[in-house]
């Protein structure tokens, strides 16, 4: 079981509505993988601290809005399950209800034109900091992160057509594509692909430009990768480059060459990308 698999049963285990069988396979991936295992507790914490909250005032509007967003009706009255089974489906609701506790963000500006504040931040440091030890397991991190959905090349470019990106079948070099994914950042839908070729691993990330990266102890500097100017993070033969257009950046990792083959692999999934230029005419990746 992976922890995909295993994220989407924690609700209906914790409702005690698993069979014995899935049940047992749920605790030995449990007892094997902290990250899983820490999901549990935060789920378990959560539920109680909503079941202990005080009364808040929230805006009349507040649910409608959610309910339309959730494309579905909400139940009033719904069992832990109902509430984790689709944690990514219900991952605005959470943030809305821990927010309006706390009383730390401006959450909906409601009425014709509602909208939510869009993420200004895409955290990588989780994902640099595991990528020495298993670079695939700290790629799958970041995406459960951001609530990774897989779906097929062409439903993960559809379902973000505010972004401008390609996730090829095979990319330059002989990297076979083998999975995509639909991410949320915020309320922005973001998209990612896993390549291999011959056991080596690629990953793409693409999202909307946001204000800032987070990257924890490691420092990015700036790059040329072929007609664009970006900028990289190098953890080890690792490297992270980002090169963002108006629209979207373009998230490349890997251990490729910055001169040779990665150009190539960049113009592949951003095959319509251009460099933005500065006030001063120099063209920069963001």
């Amino acid at each position: 079981m992976n922890c995909l698999s295993a994220r989407e049963s924690l609700g209906a285990y914790l409702d005690g509505e698993l069979p014995v069988e899935a049940r047992a396979t749920i605790e030995s991936h449990l007892a094997e993988c902290p990250t899983c295992a820490s999901e549990l507790e935060f789920m378990r914490s959560f539920t109680a601290s909503l079941s202990e909250s005080t009364a808040v005032q929230v805006p009349t509007q507040l649910w409608d809005e959610i309910e339309r967003r959730l494309d579905g009706p909400v139940q009033r009255e719904f069992t832990l399950r109902n509430r984790f089974l689709g944690v990514r489906r219900y991952a605005l609701a959470a943030s809305v209800l821990i927010a309006v506790g706390l009383g730390t963000w401006a959450l909906f500006s409601l009425g014709s034109g509602a909208s939510v504040a869009r993420a200004s931040t895409v955290d990588f440091s989780a994902l640099l900091d595991a990528l020495p030890k298993d670079s695939v397991a700290a790629f799958e991190e970041f995406l459960n992160r951001y609530n990774a959905r897989p779906v097929l090349a062409s439903e993960a470019k559809s379902s973000a057509p505010q972004l401008d990106f390609e996730i090829p079948a095979m990319l330059p070099g002989g990297f076979r594509l083998e999975r995509a994914y639909t991410l949320r950042f915020g309320d922005e839908t973001g998209a990612a692909a896993r390549y291999s070729r011959n056991g080596e691993f690629l990953g793409a990330i693409f999202h909307r430009p946001v204000h800032r990266e987070e990257f924890g102890t490691h420092k990015d500097y700036e790059c040329v990768i072929g007609q664009h100017r970006g900028h990289a993070v190098a953890v080890g033969d690792w490297k992270l480059v980002h090169v963002t257009d108006a629209s979207t950046c373009h998230c490349v990792l890997s251990k490729l060459d910055d001169r040779s083959e990665l150009p190539e692999v960049l113009k592949a999934v951003a095959p319509r990308s251009m460099p933005q230029s500065d006030t001063k005419g120099h063209s920069s990746g963001h």
